[in-house]
């Protein structure tokens, strides 16, 4: 059997106009960048995840940016809900096909390609507790029902569960109950491929348990992850980023890939 490949991607943070700066960065050229490196890959992958906030802020303008960048692609691409997004809208302009709506507002539904699993998570929050997340009980309900059936599979949400060894992050980024969402998959560790998120601005991957998470860095901006980190800090590396997965019945390999975003264009703009 072949691997299956997708690629993850996060963070776009695209904003009202092909021309809005984000931390010295043109988000929709990043993304342009982007889309123009997977076309030029070796293969073509089963399909793309986006693991949240393709908004900038919620503009419309910038689900409807995305909407028509993609769509002679010719890969699949699926969208989870970021903090900077609402579930409303990614269900207004960017539906996604061939997958089972498991919620009539969240932005919660699975997917399968070939033998593989997948169930995306909405953890957007209540605005008071942002940038947190929370899994709410009906989706921690949800995720029971979907590994109550005994097969493999692997989950995309925005939201890191676990601390990350850097103490912003730490204190003000994670899911509020990412631990009691962590107990529930280490109870079925053996049916889980992976845990895949964003959020962080940055790839790291964190096993625990039996359980692997994987984040991807952003198309655009890059944080700062450093232990002892009291504030975020933006990294400027004129890169963007996304990470390949590879999954085959025995083994998940995540190669992160890089490619010139046309940061350093804006770098010295004030």
């Amino acid at each position: 059997m072949h691997p299956l490949r997708f690629i993850h991607i996060s963070d776009t943070h695209l904003g009202p106009s092909t021309d809005f700066i984000q931390h010295n960065v043109n988000t929709y050229q990043a993304f342009s960048h982007f889309l123009k490196t997977v076309k030029k890959l070796p293969f073509k992958p089963a399909f793309i995840i986006h693991t949240g906030d393709v908004s900038a802020d919620c503009f419309d303008e910038g689900y409807t940016l995305m909407a028509k960048a993609v769509e002679n692609l010719g890969i699949p691409m699926y969208f989870v809900t970021g903090n900077h997004d609402r579930s409303e809208q990614i269900k207004k302009y960017l539906p996604m096909q061939n997958v089972e709506v498991l919620s009539g507002k969240l932005n919660l539904y699975h997917f399968s390609v070939a033998d593989h699993h997948f169930m995306t998570i909405d953890g957007r929050g209540p605005d008071k507790i942002d940038p947190h997340g929370i899994i709410s009980d009906e989706q921690m309900d949800l995720v029971k029902t979907e590994l109550a059936t005994g097969n493999d599979i692997s989950f995309f949400i925005h939201y890191p569960a676990l601390k990350l060894d850097s103490t912003w992050f730490d204190e003000n980024m994670l899911l509020t109950n990412g631990e009691a969402f962590h107990q529930l998959l280490v109870a079925h560790k053996k049916q889980v491929r992976g845990v895949f998120f964003g959020h962080i601005h940055r790839s790291i991957q964190t096993y625990q348990d039996g359980i692997l998470y994987a984040s991807v860095g952003s198309t655009a901006i890059q944080f700062h992850l450093n232990p002892g980190q009291k504030m975020p800090m933006f990294e400027s590396t004129g890169r963007g980023y996304f990470n390949i997965v590879s999954m085959d019945g025995h083994q998940v390999t995540i190669k992160q890939q890089s490619f010139a975003n046309g940061q350093t264009l804006y770098k010295n703009k004030t």
